[in-house]
């Protein structure tokens, strides 16, 4: 159904007060409303900088909220006007064709009349049909809230019951057996469902997007304070490691165990106990396994309902589930045709195969994507996609295992399938082994064109089309997976021993998958026994197949077999799924595969498939939204998502960018050449080794740490430039004088000890003393992370923090966008390179200054910060306009003195003018108390 569009221009709101802003707004937060709003209006599409701290997030949802509503009800009043007006025009042409001899044009003009009201007809009566729908939804909702108030086992937060939690559903051995792959139904299924929606009323979304779901939540959370949340229909979505309820999947942590886990269950097919009957004389085996208890579809339904209403975010989803036993995962999913507002991850938009998994549609919706600063790295690392060789080789082995059980029952067509990717895996794990060309040749790493690989693996001749609709339609991946995961390894030891071991040859030799196969079974038995000793110890099982599989692998060393792969943890069908719809994809050329040799440890020998041509992936986005808004707190430099991305529409894009909320003399940048002895500050790769650079910046930040109080953040260009000069610092005796200023610490390279050392770091900044933290652009501090008030008063990035320029992935991007696109005086590649840098810089600077209230000094130790002018004008336009650039020390620790002097002298008044307002009210509670009079 064509949506109905108002011709008439919106008129936008003048006032925070209209936008229902929930305070007074500064300035550019206004004005950022009122751009936004002109942005959705005229279908266009907005790049918005605005610093963190400057209520940017906010600002975006009141500001888009408001145009919907007003967009909506456009739509009502117009379509209602244009109803009228036809019904008019109908009767005034019929009432002209009585007494006009031209019958036939008369008559013409309105059969074109009543085709067009019979359409807006249809779309009104769609749209009643909706909104009706809708109401029944509410009240629903209605009484499920009242139902979780008075329920008597609310308290128990939604625990299941054991009974509940362990129903059994009985299987059989068919559960992972292929089904008969017909060939054209799924085409059918498809365009019936693409009939249906053509028929169904699809209200216009507002998508927001953001990096983590904790910025989703916070605003979600800001949302819920404004007067747009009443009537709003606004829906959280995460990946099922964020929202499953299941005790027994999320104990898995692995994404992606867990979504196997989570199919297996909803299938009714999950790992269980297996019994054994007699029949004739044979044994048969049956298997038990637990459905998910979560999945039923009228809990969904119902907390589907429960929750739409209710602006939930993710913690309230999960705690809804729980409390009404049913999957928070597909109840959010289920409410995404029906939400004005959906908060989704980044994977979830950017992805084309995911987003439509997910069921997001985004004809004609607005998209707005907060902390966009990185999208199109972003973009390159979603749709990026590694394969080892151990996985290449646990493809292989549990294929033709599975191939051998089920070899008697396949049709011909499914067992064709089956070998060509029996053929691919092992013509793509050619490539990678040992005796290949480029490993011969001593090369560590070979970069080749997609259609270069196609051939040199021998598959290009192969559908790979048809062979991905085969796995998706068959589910072949979690089949093959479950049978991996649930056949005993004694059975798959006979299978692979027996007559039809020969069988699987496609690709390879029979030993050499009949090895593999054993392998596999060594862990299987492996992983088995570990979870029989942990269930009942001291108990010994009569089965000798462990020491039989132990027996093999250790004749297998013996003989000089090859090194078996990696115990598999996950699905090894998927990667290599996933690595060929890649291909399928690269209809532009516009991918490159790396390939990356280990000849220590060949399984880790891996492929990569790399995309240097973002925005043609983004390119579906741009023409399927209606608008579109990108916006961060350092989108500098711009220049490179208009050429691009939105080369093909650049009439449609409006750029702003807005200042700080804080006063001038709240940020002191300072661009720094040389230090307090006069050496220059030049941090390029020629002289990281430089021990009188190294001193020099000691110097400069034992001077630092003795004039600016609280926490102070010195960010490096690496790990490795920050462990040498730690090495130094140690070496000279200089780390006692630093630490006698302030406490150090430094960034750790495991995640698991960051919050420890942030909590830690938070303590000391805030004492008397204050305290030092070395962190590393781009690791897990300089982004995300907010250092605001004692955390923060100076951050002082050290360089210019370029990435390695010999990198394969960086030298082939950099060729490709030399080839591809025109720049000025430089090239592409180059001022790709350079905005790398300076996307980095830019994100360490807004670490600092998150509010209004707060100040803090940014020095940036470089020549090249004073003397590049292009490298000016990729800074914030907020650190730009209040930026010093000196070669002398001496000036710059002056400047520093005041400013820091300045604020201490401004902080105390402000101390004492609040200590005299508490007094004040402190002596009217007094009164008012004791009614005490003047």
């Amino acid at each position: 159904m064509a949506p109905f569009k108002p011709t008439k221009q919106l008129k936008c709101p003048e006032t925070g007060a209209e936008f229902a802003f929930p305070f007074p707004p500064y300035d550019i937060q206004l004005d950022l409303m009122k751009s936004l709003y002109t942005v959705l209006s005229n279908a266009g599409i907005g790049i918005f900088e605005s610093p963190t701290g400057t209520g940017k997030s906010l600002s975006l949802t009141c500001g888009s909220l408001s145009w919907l509503k007003d967009y909506e009800r456009a739509v009502d009043e117009e379509l209602c006007t244009k109803i009228d007006g036809l019904r008019k025009d109908i009767a005034a042409l019929e009432k002209d064709n009585e007494a006009s001899s031209d019958w036939i044009t008369g008559q013409y003009n309105v059969m074109g009349r009543r085709k067009e009201l019979d359409e807006l007809q249809h779309f009104r009566s769609a749209v009643e049909e909706y909104r009706k729908r809708l109401v029944a939804m509410k009240d629903k909702a209605v009484l499920l809230k009242k139902h979780w108030i008075t329920a008597k086992d609310a308290a128990s937060d939604g625990v299941l019951r054991q009974d509940i939690a362990h129903q059994d559903v009985i299987l059989d051995e068919d559960e992972f057996l292929l089904a008969d792959d017909s060939g054209g139904s799924d085409e059918e299924l498809e365009s019936n469902r693409h009939e249906v929606d053509a028929e169904r009323y699809r209200p216009v979304q507002v998508i927001f997007c953001s990096r983590t779901h904790s910025q989703l939540s916070q605003v979600v959370g800001e949302v819920k304070g404004t007067q747009h949340v009443a009537d709003l229909r606004l829906m959280s979505l995460a990946s099922r490691q964020s929202l499953c309820i299941n005790p027994e999947v999320r104990k898995l942590k692995s994404n992606s165990l867990i979504n196997e886990r989570c199919l297996e269950l909803q299938k009714k097919g999950g790992k269980g106990r297996s019994d054994s009957k007699e029949a004739g004389g044979s044994k048969k085996r049956r298997k038990v396994a637990q459905s998910c208890p979560f999945y039923n579809q009228r809990a969904i339904e119902g907390l589907k309902n429960g929750t739409l209403f209710e602006v939930p975010d993710i913690e309230d989803l999960v705690k809804a589930g729980k409390r009404e036993k049913a999957c928070p995962y597909y109840a959010s999913r289920a409410a995404i045709p029906d939400a004005q507002v959906l908060m989704v991850p980044y994977q979830l938009i950017l992805h084309r195969r995911t987003r439509q998994q997910s069921g997001i549609d985004l004809r004609d919706s607005v998209l707005i994507i907060d902390e966009a600063h990185n999208l199109l790295d972003t973009i390159a690392a979603i749709h990026s996609q590694e394969l080892s060789r151990g996985q290449l080789q646990h493809v292989k082995t549990q294929l033709a295992a599975y191939k051998a059980r089920y070899f008697a029952r396949f049709t011909s067509k499914n067992l064709l399938r089956i070998n060509q990717l029996i053929f691919v895996a092992t013509r793509l794990e050619g490539l990678l082994s040992c005796d290949s060309k480029s490993a011969e040749a001593g090369r560590s790493s070979r970069m080749i064109a997609t259609h270069d690989l196609l051939l040199d693996s021998d598959i290009f001749n192969l559908d790979l089309v048809d062979i991905l609709s085969f796995c998706e339609r068959s589910r072949l991946a979690q089949k093959v997976h479950g049978y991996a995961q649930s056949a005993p390894p004694a059975q798959l030891l006979a299978q692979a021993s027996g007559p039809l071991a020969g069988r699987p040859k496609v690709g390879g030799s029979s030993k050499a998958i009949t090895s593999g196969l054993k392998s596999l079974l060594k862990t299987l038995e492996e992983e088995k026994e570990r979870k029989m000793s942990s269930k009942q110890k001291g108990r010994r099982g009569k089965s000798t197949t462990g020491d039989r599989v132990a027996e093999v692998a250790a004749s297998e060393q013996e003989n000089g077999a090859t090194s078996a792969p990696q115990p598999p943890t996950a699905n090894a069908i998927r990667p290599l799924i996933a690595f060929l719809e890649c291909f399928i994809e690269d209809a532009g050329g516009d991918g490159r595969v790396l390939l990356t040799f280990d000849p220590k440890d060949p399984s880790r020998s891996c492929m990569k498939y790399l995309l240097l041509n973002p925005g043609a992936r983004f390119e579906e986005i741009v023409q399927s939204c209606r608008s579109l808004v990108l916006a961060g707190g350092t989108m500098q430099p711009t220049e490179e998502l208009t050429e691009q991305i939105f080369r093909n529409c650049p009439e449609r894009v409006t750029i702003k960018s807005y200042p700080h909320v804080v006063p001038l003399d709240a940020v002191r940048p300072i661009a720094l050449a040389r230090g307090p002895t006069g050496k220059e500050f030049l941090f390029n790769y020629a002289n990281r080794q430089c021990p009188q650079l190294l001193d020099e910046l000691q110097s400069t930040l034992i001077n630092l740490c003795s004039i600016v109080p609280h926490g102070v953040v010195v960010f490096f260009s690496s790990y490795e430039y920050l462990d040498q000069f730690w090495k130094r610092l140690e070496a000279s005796g200089n780390r006692a004088r630093l630490e006698a200023r302030k406490r150090m610490f430094r960034e750790p390279r495991s995640t698991g000890q960051v919050e420890q050392t942030l909590a830690d770091y938070g303590l000391a900044a805030k004492s008397a003393a204050g305290a030092l933290l070395f962190s590393v652009v781009g690791g897990k501090l300089s982004e995300g992370l907010n250092f605001s008030d004692e955390l923060g008063r100076c951050v002082v990035v050290v360089g210019m923090p370029y990435p390695n320029r010999t990198n394969p992935e960086l030298a082939e991007r950099m060729r490709y966008l030399d080839r591809t696109l025109t720049q000025g005086p430089s090239s592409a590649g180059s001022e790709y390179y350079e905005n790398l840098c300076m996307k980095a810089v830019n994100q360490c600077i807004g670490r600092a200054v998150r509010h209004i209230r707060d100040y803090a000094a940014v020095v940036l130790l470089d020549a090249r910060y004073c003397s590049g002018v292009r490298i000016r004008r990729k800074l914030p336009m907020w650190i730009t306009e209040r930026m010093v650039y000196t070669d002398r020390y001496g000036l710059a620790h002056g400047s520093l003195v005041k400013f820091f002097r300045d604020h201490k002298v401004n902080l105390r008044a402000e101390t004492s003018e609040k200590g005299k307002d508490n007094n004040i009210e402190a002596n009217r509670q007094v009164q008012r108390r004791y009614g005490v009079h003047h």
